[in-house]
């Protein structure tokens, strides 16, 4: 009962800030090597991400919210067997199913880091989108904006 109430908050996060977007506008799209493509808001920049499985730093350009793609191989193959793995990383609480755009992804908060995100398979890869800070429930709508546009 828990993770259905998740789910349909989730789902009614997302919906609102569809509208919310379609009303303000003020976004541009952003495609990536690996296959997906994401509308960010207007004024949202690039910051080094460094070495290791994150990709990508992406924010506002005031340097206190972000969006961290991680990129890893994988050899899971299944949204079930992906949000295990996701729990038993030790990192993050119970995960939620969420479909965006057709596509399976596990939702989950990472409360050590502060962050909010979401994960998917594609292409043998286990993408990863984090958003921080977790603690910004303005900011926690355009995440969840973002992710709704989100296009594999």
């Amino acid at each position: 009962m828990r993770k259905k109430l998740i789910c349909l908050a989730l789902a009614l996060l997302l919906y609102a800030a569809t509208l919310a977007a379609s009303a303000e506008g003020g976004t541009f799209a952003l495609r990536f090597d690996e296959g997906f493509t994401i509308s960010l808001p207007e004024g949202w920049v690039s910051y080094p991400a460094g070495n290791g499985p994150i990709r990508y730093a992406l924010g506002p350009g005031d340097g206190a919210r972000f969006l961290y793609i991680q990129v890893q191989p994988t050899d899971i193959d299944n949204p079930d067997a992906m949000r295990e793995a996701i729990e038993k990383s030790g990192q993050c609480g119970k995960t939620s199913p969420l479909e965006l755009n057709g596509k399976d992804f596990a939702a989950f908060v990472a409360p050590d880091l502060n962050a909010s995100g979401c994960a998917t398979i594609h292409d043998g890869q286990l993408i990863t989108f984090l958003f921080t800070p977790q603690d910004d429930s303005d900011y926690m709508l355009v995440a969840a904006e973002i992710m709704a546009g989100i296009k594999f």
